[in-house]
């Protein structure tokens, strides 16, 4: 009896090794491909079953931008989605619909400037098309306000709205634009085609913009009605986030499964780039929030938008519970 009796699991195994409900979560990003950056754990958590452990089953629905994927938020198509920073802001500033971040895979910009071969400075653009997403967008404005502080007036651009990056990145080759803002994954992708060039390092751009660009967004009637779902996405974001912030093999292997037309050099050197800017504890630091803020106010990106607090735009409870579960990383992503 007292050898069946350690047999038995007690109450406690017993509860951990049942199988917890599996939860929906549709989630909404704003982009397309998976991008060979950071926030690609968005897609990557998904192929490497972190939701499913979580108890999540995840739909991954893409958007060709944030305002498709801020209107399916809307109508709600979608639970939660990866959008730009300064339109949760303006969500809620203007009364369109109550929304807050609950954290963010996005440590900071890996936008550069890439231009023809011919373009050997900034100034040597004037006149010249610039090709952008949508006139107004976050990478048109960025852009803009990168361009003005290295010398060039944006105004003396033409600028070309040509949406994703990818097809921006295809229009610069085929020389059909002399230039256009690109991720730093998007431009490998091209990088050994002819004719084109770095003009602006993603390290010089960022610091003449930094800012938190992006978001986790959900509307507060989805954070009211699914707030379990919410903190599972945001425990298996976490966790992706620190596993390929320790592994870059299983970083580079699940990204080119996914992405086949990315080299696998090239996805290891991207890596190497970016091995601090995983969002190991959910990126959720309110300082670095209100300065992204200001500075959206500030540059013109929220005109005529009412000025309010970052507590009425994010919402730190969900990151707060997982963290209290799993501890805070102390390698990166410092929280505050």
């Amino acid at each position: 009896l007292i050898l069946l009796a350690r047999l038995m699991p007690s109450p406690a195994e017993a509860a951990e090794a049942k199988p917890r409900e599996m939860l929906k979560l549709r989630l909404g990003l704003g982009s397309a491909p998976a991008p060979p950056l950071p926030n690609s754990v968005l897609w990557l958590a998904k192929d490497l079953g972190f939701y499913a452990r979580e108890g999540l089953d995840v739909e991954l629905t893409e958007f060709q931008g944030t305002p498709l994927a801020i209107a399916a938020m809307v109508s709600g198509d979608v639970d939660v989605a990866n959008v730009s920073t300064s339109e949760v802001i303006r969500m809620n500033a203007t009364k369109g619909q109550p929304m807050r971040a609950i954290h963010s895979p996005d440590a900071r910009l890996y936008f550069l400037i890439a231009a023809r071969e011919e373009f050997k400075s900034v100034s040597a653009l004037q006149g010249r098309t610039f090709a952008v997403s949508r006139i107004g967008s976050v990478d048109h404005s960025l852009s803009s306000i990168a361009l003005k502080a290295l010398g060039l007036n944006p105004s003396s651009l033409t600028m070309v709205a040509m949406g994703v990056p990818s097809t921006r990145a295809q229009a610069l080759v085929a020389g059909r634009i002399d230039a256009t803002s690109l991720s730093v994954g998007t431009w490998i992708t091209i990088q050994k085609e002819p004719g084109v060039r770095i003009l602006v390092d993603h390290n010089t751009y960022f610091e003449n913009t930094a800012v938190v660009e992006k978001v986790n967004a959900a509307t507060t009637k989805v954070l009211d009605e699914k707030p379990e779902q919410l903190r599972r996405f945001t425990s298996a974001i976490l966790k992706t986030s620190r596993h390929f912030a320790e592994n870059q093999d299983g970083w580079v292997a699940a990204i080119t499964k996914r992405r086949p037309d990315l080299d696998r050099a090239d996805a290891a050197t991207l890596w190497t780039g970016f091995k601090t800017a995983w969002a190991v504890n959910g990126l959720m630091n309110l300082d670095v929030y209100r300065k992204s803020s200001d500075f959206f106010y500030q540059v013109g990106m929220l005109e005529k938008v009412p000025k309010i607090e970052v507590a009425e735009w994010a919402d730190t409870r969900f990151v707060d519970g997982v963290l209290k579960e799993i501890g805070v990383n102390a390698n990166a992503d410092p929280i505050g």
